[in-house]
């Protein structure tokens, strides 16, 4: 019983619903040979050099997490003129340069772009505020004095009044900056770990390299500024990288405004042109990307981490926030001076990746990259299909199509129903032997090809209408 039509869209079922299959032919023909070798060689080359030995496909990386800590420190030279000296020793001095030779200073005569203010001697523990994984360096400070003018009690002793002002102004405001903000020095110690991989290390235990990405004036200013992360070349144009200071515990530390000029700035350029407004009068967001790594491509990975320090200013950003100093007698809040901070937020974010030798990984990375090996049989088989001027020989030989299965079943069920009918014509002869010579030629069966003719019509006539061999009279 056939549960399938036999045609389907106009055409033959068997032929729509064709079933492909595999078929291995040898093509003999050099050229397709050649190709799909070279081709197999190509992208085995491809696989160990540059997907594993490159790129190091055996690796098992891990993100890193870390941790860090920031010291500011404001510029200082001891007895013997060294600079940078620690201000704790005895024998360590404050640096700072006479304000009037600084032309944003209100006590300089020399031209400024931004607006000039009087000059301040801070030390670091005045202008520095310390937060989780960020510093704010202040670079100006607006301050006035404030008494207190409502409260609470004054509330209840004269009910309705909800304390509109809270503080009346007792004085004028006062600004300035703060002198050789961009020489204070910002040291770093950080610590990074890879957990599942058991990788950790620490600043003390490891190289770093600043990165400047536009600025060919500052590559040109240091000596040691090299093409290369730790490179032999030197270099005057940017890229460029730059070492860091070091301390005696081989910790990095940078001059805050060489930060600012190695991320393509300075305190003392305008926000925007022509706002006459700098960034040491607004303040701005600098941030410190350190990206860390024990890979090297074509060296895999190794027990020492090196990381990359790269600043960036966020666009179109200031900085700025408050701060109330009491100093009340009876009530510690009856005076305060409230000061308005503006100045550089120095935020840190640790990146990157850590690297150790996986077999499991090295596994995956066969896996998926041997699937290229596929391709060398695809691109063969197109160039012969399609390209090559006996194409249509190779896919005579590639494609081959088998008889009709469909037909061949028609002409098995005819056949068994030739032999069922043969048989009993047989049958039926050998009954009628003893009857009249005259009756013999009226029972006589039909000769084989008209039997053979008259099922395959039969079977045709099923087929084109739909009848089921189980609904019709099977004898002839």
């Amino acid at each position: 019983m056939n549960l399938l039509p036999s045609r389907l869209c106009g055409k033959d079922i068997d032929y729509v619903m064709a079933y492909p299959t595999v078929k291995m032919v040898n093509i003999q023909d050099a050229r397709l040979g050649v190709l799909k070798i070279a081709l197999l060689f190509a992208i085995t080359i491809y696989i160990a050099v540059f997907q594993l030995w490159r790129d190091g496909g055996y690796l098992a990386t891990e993100k890193v997490s870390g941790v860090a800590r920031f010291t500011l420190q404001q510029p200082t030279i001891d007895s013997e003129g060294n600079p940078n000296c620690d201000p704790k020793n005895a024998n360590c001095y404050n640096d700072f340069d006479d304000p009037s030779t600084l032309p944003y200073c209100a006590q300089s005569t020399l031209p400024y772009v931004g607006n000039k203010y009087d000059c301040q001697f801070y030390e670091n523990v005045g202008v520095l505020h310390t937060f989780e994984s960020s510093i704010v360096v202040d670079t100006r400070i607006t301050s006035r004095k404030e008494n207190l003018v409502c409260q609470a009690s004054t509330a209840v002793d004269e009910p309705g009044t909800t304390c509109p002002v809270v503080y009346n102004t007792t004085g004028e405001e006062t600004t300035n900056y703060g002198s050789n903000i961009g020489l204070f020095t910002v040291l770093f110690d950080t610590s990074v770990t890879a957990t599942s991989l058991g990788i950790t290390g620490q600043s003390a235990d490891m190289e770093g390299w600043l990165y400047v990405a536009d600025n060919d004036a500052f590559c040109d200013d240091f000596s040691d500024a090299r093409s290369t992360w730790g490179g032999a070349a030197k270099t005057n144009e940017s890229p460029c990288y730059v070492m860091p200071n070091k301390t005696s515990a081989n910790l990095d530390f940078f001059q805050l405004e060489i930060l600012m000029n190695a991320a393509g700035s300075s305190l003392d350029y305008e926000t925007s042109t022509g706002s006459g407004e700098t960034f040491r009068e607004a303040g701005v967001t600098l941030i410190m990307q350190v990206d860390y790594t024990n890979t090297l491509s074509w060296a895999g990975a190794s027990d020492a981490i090196q990381y990359t320090y790269t600043p960036y200013l966020l666009p179109s950003t200031s900085f700025k926030m408050y701060e109330a100093e009491y100093d009340g007698v009876n009530n510690y809040r009856e005076n305060r001076t409230l000061l308005n901070k503006h100045g550089v937020k120095l935020d840190l974010v640790q990146s990157g990746y850590l690297g150790k030798f996986s077999f499991s990984q090295l596994l995956v990375s066969l896996t998926t990259s041997l699937t290229l090996l596929a391709m060398a049989t695809l691109v063969t088989d197109y160039v012969a299909l399609y390209l090559l001027p006996d194409k249509e020989k190779y896919d005579e030989a590639k494609y081959e199509w088998t008889e009709d299965f469909s037909d061949m079943r028609d002409e098995e069920r005819v056949e068994k129903r030739m032999s069922r009918q043969a048989g009993r014509s047989s049958r039926s002869a050998s009954e009628a032997e003893g009857r009249q010579d005259s009756k013999v030629g009226q029972g006589s069966s039909l000769s084989e090809p008209d039997l053979k003719s008259r099922l395959l019509d039969s079977e045709e006539h099923r087929q084109i209408y739909g009848h089921s061999a189980g609904n019709r009279d099977t004898s002839v």
